[in-house]
């Protein structure tokens, strides 16, 4: 259960157990693990009533790099829970195209050609990139292994690619996010990963201009 499903399971959507689309697992932390604990400390901070910015801040004497990847884990499963929200709309017909308010995004896998896809074939991808990011233990190690120098590097990355689907649900889908009663839900996760993102230097102005229009009203 992600740190805002609470929240989340409120609103079902209709029909949704009869989408055609993809079902995308969420991300767990293993019992008993340093970032498990530090996902309890976040939910503690929360449920004593820490404003969100300072939510996201990282205790005294831990680890940062466990902070920020567990961090990364929470965003991840949080984006899943805002697309799914507006998944069953999301086609071919209705989104042929990845796109932002001011962007058209395309896929490229290694040194392919781009491919412009439906919104949520870019999407599917993109949720199976980040699980390949998180799951693979030279970018998130496990068992107390040293993060990388180019951890906080790869953060980033998957921070603008998750920037990437927000931008499309509140480009393409915000009245379907309204009709359903979820906005609130859908900008708090929003804020949160700004948050994050904010207080350890993993998004630059251009991954920000992104949300700009979003980030003003929040």
């Amino acid at each position: 259960m992600t740190l805002f499903s609470s929240l989340l399971s409120k609103v079902a959507i209709k029909d949704k157990e009869n989408s055609t689309h993809i079902k995308h697992p969420k991300k767990k932390h293993p019992q008993g693990s340093s970032r498990y604990t530090l996902r309890q400390s976040l939910k503690n901070k929360l449920a004593a009533g820490t404003v969100l910015r300072d939510s996201v801040k990282c205790p005294e004497n831990e680890d940062e790099n466990e902070w920020i990847a567990m961090l990364v884990i929470e965003s991840y499963n949080n984006m899943i829970n805002s697309y799914e929200f507006i998944q069953q709309f999301c086609t071919d017909q209705t989104c042929p195209q990845m796109n932002g308010a001011k962007a058209v995004y395309y896929w490229t896998e290694g040194k392919g050609k781009p491919q412009e896809l439906p919104a949520h074939q870019y999407i599917d991808k993109l949720t199976n990139w980040i699980n390949e990011q998180i799951d693979n233990p030279d970018i998130f190690p496990v068992g107390g292994s040293n993060f990388s120098k180019t951890f906080k590097a790869n953060v980033s990355k998957i921070i603008s690619r998750m920037l990437r689907v927000y931008a499309h649900i509140y480009y393409a889908h915000w009245e379907h996010i309204k009709t359903l009663n979820v906005d609130g839900h859908v900008n708090t996760l929003l804020k949160h990963l700004q948050y994050f993102a904010e207080e350890f230097g993993l998004i630059g102005e251009k991954d920000k201009s992104v949300m700009k229009h979003v980030f003003d009203t929040l």
